[in-house]
Formats: C-alpha cells, structure tokens, sequence
C-alpha cells in the first residue's frame, strides 16, 4: 500500500514528500549543532563539559553532555578526555621498576 500510494503521488504531483518520522524531536538546531563543532575543532582536547559551557547563553536548558557526544558522533568526532597525568618517560619506569625492587627485598 505504501509503495503504490508514493507512486500515485509521483504520477500526479511529481515528486515524493517524505513524511516526519517518529520519535522525540531534537534538542538543537542546525546552528547549535554548528557551535559545538566549532568548539570541538577549535580546541580537540576540550572536553564535554567545557563545549557545555562555551555554548551561546541564550540557550536555556542547556544540551547535556550526551546530546553534545552524540552531535559530534554524528559528524565523525568524538569527545576526548584530557589526561590526568603525564604519560611516564622511559627514565621514569625505570626508577619506579628500581624503587619497587629495592621495596620487595626489605632493603
């Protein structure tokens, strides 16, 4: 039924109108979810909480963190955690290995 009542529209109007789907509307717009990419390729270390906040403060609620990972999932980014802590150099593991060492044998 479906096929043949986008055909009758096809053969009387020309073209095909795509009707709405269903489910929850969307929580930004086109030029919020342009925001957030801006921010996140502006500064690929940001994290979501910071896209958060450097969104225009008009914007009341506020996107939460997962809407903003889901808009750059959409657009092939994701959201990068900053580090903690410096990655250890060679030198350093060594040291540690040492000291752990010297730890076991009581010294």
């Amino acid at each position: 039924m479906v096929v043949a009542r986008c055909w009758q529209q096809w053969i009387t109007e020309g073209r095909v109108y795509r009707r709405g789907g269903s489910g929850r509307p969307r929580n930004t717009n086109d030029r919020e979810d342009r925001a957030i990419r801006r921010v996140a390729t502006s500064a690929p270390t940001t994290s979501l909480a910071s896209i958060q906040r450097h969104l225009p403060p008009s914007r009341h609620p506020v996107p939460s963190r997962e809407t903003i990972r889901r808009r750059l999932t959409e657009v092939g980014l994701r959201s990068r955690r900053p580090l903690r802590r410096l990655p250890l150099t060679p030198h350093h593991r060594q040291c540690r290995l040492d000291f752990a060492d010297l730890g076991h044998l009581g010294v």
